[in-house]
């Protein structure tokens, strides 16, 4: 898999992604508790592993080669 996410956008990915699935523990009723850790996994993911889907189809890359 291609890498298509800068360091910046990584660092705000996982911080996003980590700080919502920590508001999730405090909202585990109702929909904002599926909603929140479900999103907060997906910017986790994508800051871990520097892909996102929705850069690729629309041709965005802040990744920077060396």
């Amino acid at each position: 898999m291609k890498q298509n996410m800068g360091t910046v956008d990584r660092a705000l990915r996982i911080g996003s992604g980590l700080a919502l699935i920590g508001l999730s523990m405090n909202r585990n009723n109702g929909i904002m508790g599926l909603v929140l850790p479900l999103v907060g996994g997906m910017l986790l993911v994508e800051g871990l592993t520097s892909y996102s889907l929705m850069y690729d189809r629309m041709g965005i890359n802040t990744h920077i080669q060396d």
